[in-house]
């Protein structure tokens, strides 16, 4: 009985330790935000020139150390998306200093709304906001955060701008949440079949209770992404629902992303589908992950509109408003 008593009791231990070492990881991201509003909209020629050169000036920002701050931005200054232009496929710049005449700005609109990386995470629905996503090199702080709203605000204003920085004003994300979840499954997986079972999740979580409306966010997987590669390289790529044909057409569009330097697509989803990220944005209070067809969840990663990660700078000359965004 003894001996028998100790196996079963060692095969409860193993079996817990197991159990606790599959629980997926969960943190709050080290992302922060400024939401910035310019004076009359994002959407102004003689604006974008500035914001690009206001937001490179942000690598320069050092501190307590003498070390950068800055660890990535994500913006509409600063980053570079996939897009077809004059029969071409190119990776450019979101902001192209040199194509800011009628025909651009209307190009630039259509490559906001179009394109499942920017939509709302980089442009409130109504124009008025554009979102800088900042990482840190050392864990975030506030101090951090407001040292970098400070010098964006102090590069805006040098250009003829009055930019006030505010912690606690109400801005477009004032409230909301973004969610991250990586799922893994051990082995090499059909990308079609994963993708599907994306697209199961989408919905579900899009019908979840809590979910964000339109105006305010969205989920996007790796399946938004070819969907909106499909669509511009063009061909047989999609079938009638926006999925990729095949397992070769997934190949061919994995391709082209490589050749272009582009690591958005990668990011999303491995190219041998071992791993896949789920992302939502824009929800009011924390949401439950859905499950993906065989995959399990490893890691849940929060960012959260909070005095620590969260800043609102404003350049509209009636000030801040508190009311309109409530």
């Amino acid at each position: 009985m003894p001996r028998v008593l100790n196996t079963l009791l060692l095969a409860c231990v193993l079996s817990a330790t197991t159990a606790q070492a599959a629980q997926p990881l969960t943190e709050y991201d080290e992302w922060q935000v400024i939401s910035l509003y310019p004076p009359h909209g994002v959407y102004q020629a003689e604006l974008l020139p500035q914001l690009v050169t206001a937001v490179e000036g942000l690598w320069q920002v050092q501190g307590s150390d003498g070390e950068p701050l800055l660890r990535s931005v994500d913006s509409l200054a600063s980053m570079n998306v996939i897009v077809a232009q004059q029969d071409e496929v190119r990776f450019r710049r979101i902001i192209e200093k040199g194509e800011l005449n009628a025909a651009g700005m209307q190009r630039l609109q259509a490559l906001v709304e179009e394109h499942p990386l920017v939509q709302r995470r980089l442009v409130s629905a109504d124009g008025s906001a554009t979102h800088l996503w900042l990482r840190l090199k050392k864990p975030a702080t506030a101090e951090g955060l407001q040292q970098l709203s400070d010098h964006l605000a102090a590069s805006l204003n040098a250009a003829g701008h009055q930019c006030v920085v505010a912690a606690n004003a109400r801005g477009p994300l004032a409230g909301r949440y973004m969610t991250q979840w990586q799922y893994d499954t051990p082995q090499r997986a059909d990308g079609v079949a994963a993708l599907q079972a994306l697209a199961t999740a989408q919905q579900q979580l899009s019908n979840a209770p809590g979910a964000p409306d339109s105006e305010h966010g969205r989920n996007y997987s790796a399946l938004n992404l070819l969907s909106y590669l499909g669509g511009i390289l063009g061909g047989e790529l999609l079938d009638a629902n926006g999925l990729p044909q095949s397992n070769a057409a997934l190949a061919q569009m994995y391709m082209m992303a490589e050749s272009l330097r582009s690591r958005d697509l990668q990011a999303l989803a491995r190219p041998d589908f071992r791993q896949l990220q789920l992302v939502v944005l824009g929800h009011k209070a924390p949401l439950n992950a859905p499950p993906v067809s065989n995959y399990q969840l490893t890691h849940t990663s929060i960012w959260q509109a909070s005095a620590r990660d969260y800043r609102v700078l404003d350049c509209r000359a009636q000030g801040l408003v508190t009311s309109e965004n409530e």
